[in-house]
């Protein structure tokens, strides 16, 4: 049995009684079959478990079932990320590209109809797609329909799976293997036909414009009179759905720091985008720190550029020396250079209770050579990418702080290789259109130019290309 149950739910709210064990190698049974959970791998929106399911009157039968979990469905509601849940189907159809009467592909929620009946015509659509060259969704549905009622449930989840076909449609397909990286970023600034003579990374990036105008945020946090003066640049602030909130301090309702999640590949809210510091802000960026745990800081800007601040300095300036900020002191411990990387490391306490709990170690990483308004040297980003693998591996949290001037520019452009990097050597397959459009979901304003595009191919195609020089090094030796 089980000895880690899951919490009980109310019965009025329980939407699905769990059927799979919590922990890896761990069993629960029933009058006549035992389940047991073998793998978990999670990624940011879904989670894919092997169940080995043994038949106990039968000792010698069992089967290993795969369950592919889509986590992020609102129950009364649809994802915002359409291309989240394509993503969750070719995934599916990846590993299982045919089912049959025979061997059925099971789909279930909680009544089986809604979001059930959302991916089943979205899955439809997508194999009719690659056929065909007409759809019918109204079609699809009414059959679906026919065999179980309800099915699509509501009008929100129609317009979803028009919303999804029309975007697969304007984006086509944007995967690009390992194998074919460094060809496809050669191919970027070809002119391609039918587009008035501009290249393809141009008609990419027109595309991601295109597709902004459908995903319209609110920005009241950032616009309120008592949080004006936290935002370093008045045009870039936080979309309110992702935005980071602080807990209550000593000023009234000082929840607002100029700061957004970003998924990653892995995980949801794997970073948090953010903006230098002001010398206003800094007690709130140690608070954010603090409060989320975060282990890790990536800096891509210096202290001062092109004449203007872009960071106010947020730690102290000697090894050993000690700063307090608000309720928090900040120590610097160790600094060490890299080239064009500093490395930082730094231990946070509570100044009220900083004998009873555990201090949060710090490790920033800053590359000093990566231009407002331009572009640092691939390989930098390279050694910065594995300084930052490194560091993660380290710390007990693996939510990264990434920050440059204004947290949209040079923040998104690598935190989205990052994301694509971490892919990239689970799967052998990259989407940077789709990480960034996921991105610009959370931090409006990530990649805002065709040369940032193209740069984030150039790196991951450098990265393959470096590995596979090393690879061909190790087999020699």
């Amino acid at each position: 049995m089980n000895p880690h149950p899951p919490p009980t739910i109310p019965l009025l709210q329980q939407k699905c009684l769990q059927y799979w064990p919590d922990r890896i190698n761990d069993s629960i049974s029933g009058d006549s079959f035992t389940t047991t959970l073998t793998s978990v791998l999670t990624f940011a929106d879904y989670q894919i478990r092997k169940l080995e399911i043994k038949n106990e009157l039968k000792y010698d039968k069992s089967v290993t079932v795969t369950q592919f979990h889509y986590t992020a469905w609102p129950d009364h509601g649809v994802p915002d990320n359409v291309m989240s849940v394509i993503r969750f189907i070719r995934h599916v159809r990846k590993l299982f590209p045919a089912a049959s009467q025979d061997q059925p592909l099971l789909v279930h929620c909680s009544a089986g109809v809604g979001r059930t009946g959302t991916f089943i015509t979205l899955d439809m659509m997508m194999q009719q797609m690659k056929a065909e060259a007409t759809l019918s969704v109204c079609q699809c549905v009414r059959n679906l329909r026919t065999q179980r009622m309800k099915m699509v449930q509501t009008q929100a989840q129609y317009e979803f799976i028009h919303q999804a076909l029309s975007e697969l449609v304007v984006c086509g397909e944007t995967e690009v293997t390992a194998s074919s990286l460094r060809s496809f970023t050669e191919s970027l600034s070809s002119i391609e036909g039918g587009t008035g003579g501009i290249s393809k990374a141009q008609k990419h990036f027109q595309n991601l414009m295109e597709l902004d105008s459908q995903h319209k945020g609110t920005f009241k946090g950032g616009s309120e009179v008592k949080n004006v003066r936290k935002n370093r640049y008045a045009n870039t602030l936080p979309n309110d759905l992702y935005r980071v909130n602080l807990r209550f301090n000593q000023e009234p309702d000082s929840t607002y720091i100029n700061a957004s999640f970003v998924d990653g590949y892995r995980q949801n809210g794997a970073y948090i985008a953010t903006q230098g510091p002001l010398e206003g802000t800094v007690e709130d960026f140690w608070r954010m720190m603090w409060e989320y745990k975060c282990g890790c800081i990536v800096m891509l800007c210096q202290l001062e550029e092109d004449g203007q601040e872009s960071s106010y300095p947020y730690w102290p300036g000697e090894e050993g020396e000690e700063m307090v900020c608000g309720r928090l002191s900040v120590r610097l411990v160790e600094v060490r250079g890299h080239g064009d990387i500093v490395e930082r490391r730094m231990e946070v306490k509570s100044v009220e209770d900083a004998t009873s709990q555990t201090p949060l170690i710090v490790n920033a990483l800053q590359l000093i050579s990566w231009p407002k308004g331009g572009l640092p040297h691939s390989k930098s980003i390279i050694t910065l990418l594995q300084m930052l693998t490194g560091a993660l591996m380290k710390s007990s949290n693996k939510k990264s702080v990434v920050m440059c001037s204004d947290g949209v520019v040079r923040s998104g452009t690598f935190l989205v290789i990052h994301s694509q990097l971490e892919r990239l050597k689970t799967e052998g397959v990259v989407d940077v259109f789709q990480a960034i459009k996921s991105a610009r979901i959370h931090r409006p304003g990530v990649i805002p130019n065709t040369d940032h595009y193209v740069f984030c191919y150039e790196v991951l195609s450098r990265y393959v290309d470096d590995m596979d020089i090393y690879a061909n090094f190790k087999a020699l030796v």
